[in-house]
C-alpha cells in the first residue's frame, strides 16, 4: 500500500511540474544542422542533425515534455523520424529527455562512461538540479539503449560523437559534424567557466589540448550554455580561463 500510495505522490509530482510552458526554439544553423535553445531550467544549446532519411538528436534535452515540444517542433521542418539521440553528458539537460525519446522508439546512444556515471551519479545530480530549479521534476532514470567504447559515427559518418577524457564532468564528450566543420562541445566549452563542481581541473586542460592535437577542420564550435556560436578560438579561451582560476586558487 505504501509503495502504491507513493507511486501516485511520484505521478502527481512529475505531472504537475509538466504542467508550465515550455520554453524551446529550433533554428537551421548551417546545412542539416539545427540549433536548438532551450530557457526552461537554465539556458542550454543543443542541435539537431536531420539528415537523408532520418533526424538525430544531440543532448535528450531536460526533461521529457522539452524533448516533446522539440519533436514538434522538428515535425515543422521535416516529416523524417527522430531515429537517434546522443546523451552528451550525465547531466539532467543532456539526458533528462530520454523517456521521452525512448517512447516514442528512437536509439539512445552514449560512450561507456557517461552511461556509467548516470547510472551512478543520477540521483545526486537530479538532487542538486532541483535544489538550483525548484520546479525541475522527479524523473525515473532511463537509460541509454546503446552504449559504445569511446567513439562511434552516425548519419553515415556525417556525426561523429568521441571521448577524450575528464573535463566538465567526468562523461562529457563532443560530437563533430565533418561536413559542416563545426563542433558541439556542449558544457565542455563556453564563454564562462560556469560550474566545475564536477570538474577535474587537473585534466580538463590535457584532454582539451587532445581536441587540438586532433587537427579537426573547426569553422563552428557550438556551447551547452551561454551563447551559442562561437569560433575556434573558443577552446584556447576556455584554456586561458582554466589556466587563471587554477592560478588564481594557488595551483601551478
Amino acid at each position: 500500500m505504501k509503495r502504491f500510495v507513493a507511486g501516485i505522490l511520484t505521478t502527481l509530482l512529475v505531472s504537475t511540474a509538466y504542467a508550465g510552458p515550455v520554453k524551446l526554439s529550433l533554428h537551421q544553423l548551417r546545412g542539416p544542422l539545427h540549433l536548438v535553445i532551450d530557457t526552461d531550467f537554465d539556458t542550454t544549446n543543443s542541435l539537431v542533425y536531420i539528415g537523408p532519411r532520418s533526424v538525430t538528436v544531440i543532448g535528450a534535452t531536460w526533461t521529457p515534455a522539452t524533448a516533446m515540444e522539440l519533436a514538434t517542433q522538428i515535425k515543422r521542418v521535416t516529416d523524417r523520424p527522430v531515429t537517434a539521440v546522443i546523451d552528451t553528458s550525465p547531466d539532467p539537460e543532456c539526458c533528462g529527455g530520454n523517456g521521452y525519446w525512448r517512447r516514442i522508439g528512437a536509439k539512445i546512444y552514449a560512450i561507456g562512461v557517461t552511461d556509467d556515471l548516470l547510472k551512478t551519479t543520477c540521483a545526486e545530480r537530479d538532487w542538486r538540479t532541483r535544489k538550483n530549479h525548484p520546479g525541475y521534476p522527479i524523473l525515473p532514470l532511463v537509460m541509454p539503449t546503446d552504449v559504445r567504447a569511446d567513439e562511434f559515427e552516425l548519419q553515415d559518418g556525417n556525426v561523429r560523437a568521441f571521448y577524450l577524457g575528464p573535463t566538465h564532468t567526468a562523461g562529457d564528450i563532443f560530437v563533430y559534424f565533418p561536413r559542416e566543420q563545426l563542433l558541439d562541445a556542449g558544457s565542455i566549452l563556453k564563454s564562462h567557466l560556469r560550474n566545475l563542481a564536477d570538474a577535474d581541473l587537473y585534466a580538463y586542460p590535457r584532454t582539451l589540448h587532445k581536441l587540438q592535437r586532433m587537427h579537426l577542420e573547426i569553422r563552428t564550435v557550438i556551447a551547452g550554455h551561454c551563447s551559442a556560436v562561437h569560433g575556434p578560438s573558443l577552446i584556447t579561451q576556455y584554456l586561458r580561463m582554466l589556466k587563471e582560476h587554477s592560478q588564481g586558487n594557488g595551483r601551478r
